[in-house]
């Protein structure tokens, strides 16, 4: 075996917690899934029971498409003696059991990552730059939830130092639960914003439930916070842990100077820490993201590194972020930012956007979980997309105050659509040579079936 999570591990582990096991063979897993259709050959299914579909009816599924393994809520029809089986009565509770067991069988330090905008930039820069010293694992794609990040851990291997992992919540009490399984003794509080506010109900309870990952560590841990957001700041003072602050705040430990845009290439920026100061290239593009870097950074200062080999390893990271840069037959470059918008994600991508050359186009559609603040927030980006774009189109009932709100502000070129569909074919219609298109919406809004349509392969 490679050193990665066997069955054997599995069917020990779930049976010491007094769980039902079906033990198969030996078998390596490589990973975890909870979409039998995602399922590759070695994965562990776990079933989960979800507002649509009940996953303990796709466990055969998940079997035949290569599946070593499962948690599930009740036995599954058939024989499968060559797998292992794992019977609990509740399979989020299990599989977040077996994940802490891993975690502490292969013992690597964790780095836990939350705020509302920017986790997977964060997370995805500082395992590039620790991986410049430690052997690091990261979470893969959006595994950050209760379901998500157990799964994550399943890919942990003996021999991994550092494990970054994000950490993210639509309830109350979801942060401090993901705490307990990954026990993470780094962690990093990028910003606290409005997103999920339907849920939780107001942003002082989002507040509560970000901040709760730097209240649970100890006196042993560190947390990276950013002092430049008034809803974190505070928490400073009431720390056990060591804490690094960093922003462009005067009282930031590790601070940062002016940005500098470098296009689709990045930012630039000089940072001081202790005396020392060092320059930055980070290759995420916009000034928004500064904060992910600066995260990168602390948490490089956290495991011993020097202020300038912090700032040489996150300049140096491999990673293609969030947005990615797509170049079309008609010579335009679509910015496929379409994974989720917020408030100040929006804001962020509209500001890059404004300081490209040529012609800047906006697809976008509606900012998800706001609440009573959804007309107010679709209003003030309305105003950025008229300071930022030449052209604007929306989609849904809901953007019409986007649209209002920009032609207000000054905006001439503004189309609104009523299905993604139309507006992909208007702005399919417009595209020329150097055009720059930036498209964004919230993840339920499912941009991605009109990513054909915009780059002609539909």
């Amino acid at each position: 075996m490679s050193g990665r999570l066997t069955t054997t591990f599995v069917a020990e582990a779930m049976r010491l917690l007094g769980y039902e096991v079906h033990e198969g063979p030996e078998r390596e897993v490589r990973g975890g899934a909870a979409d039998s259709r995602a399922v590759t050959r070695g994965d562990l299914f776990t079933a989960f029971r979800g507002e649509h579909a009940d996953g303990n009816e796709f466990v055969t599924d998940a079997f035949r498409h290569g599946a070593v393994a499962a948690v599930c809520e009740r036995v599954p029809p058939g024989e499968w003696r060559d797998r292992t089986i794992v019977v609990a009565p509740d399979a989020v509770k299990a599989i977040g059991e077996l994940a802490q067991a891993w975690k502490r069988a292969v013992g690597p330090r964790v780095v836990g990552i939350t705020g509302t905008v920017g986790k997977t930039t964060a997370k995805d820069l500082t395992a590039a730059a620790i991986a410049t010293r430690l052997k690091t694992h990261k979470s893969a794609g959006n595994l950050n939830s209760l379901e998500g990040l157990p799964l994550a851990l399943l890919s942990l291997a003996q021999g991994d130092e550092v494990s970054v992992l994000e950490l993210a919540m639509d309830s109350a009490g979801e942060i401090l639960a993901l705490c307990n399984i990954a026990e993470p003794e780094i962690g990093v509080v990028l910003n606290i914003g409005l997103t999920h506010v339907e849920k939780l109900g107001s942003i002082e309870a989002i507040q509560r439930e970000k901040l709760s990952l730097v209240r649970s560590l100890g006196a042993e841990g560190t947390a990276i916070i950013n002092l430049d957001d008034p809803r974190i700041a505070p928490v400073e003072v009431e720390l056990d842990a060591t804490v690094i602050s960093f922003g462009e705040s005067a009282g930031a430990a590790l601070r940062r100077g002016p940005v500098t845009s470098r296009g689709l290439a990045g930012t630039s920026f000089d940072v001081t820490y202790e005396g020392a100061t060092a320059h930055v290239n980070s290759p995420v593009p916009g000034a928004h993201t500064a904060p992910a870097a600066l995260a990168a950074i602390g948490t490089c200062l956290a495991f011993g590194m020097t202020l300038a080999e912090a700032a040489a390893a996150v300049s140096g990271a491999d990673v293609g972020g969030r947005a990615q840069m797509i170049a079309t037959d008609r010579g335009a470059t679509i910015i496929d930012d379409r994974y989720n918008s917020s408030p100040a994600s929006l804001a962020g991508a509209l500001q890059m956007l404004g300081g490209l050359p040529g012609r800047r186009i906006a697809l976008l559609g509606r900012m998800a979980e706001l609440g009573e603040f959804e007309e107010a927030e679709h209003r003030k980006a309305g105003n950025a997309a008229a300071s930022n774009c030449d052209l604007l189109v929306v989609v849904g009932a809901t953007c019409r105050a986007l649209a209002e709100a920009a032609a207000g502000a000054g905006l001439q070129e503004i189309h609104w659509f009523g299905t993604k569909e139309e507006a992909a074919g208007f702005v399919r219609g417009q595209l020329g040579r150097g055009d720059y298109v930036l498209v964004k919406a919230s993840r339920g809004e499912a941009f991605e079936t009109i990513m054909p349509i915009l780059e002609g392969t539909a």
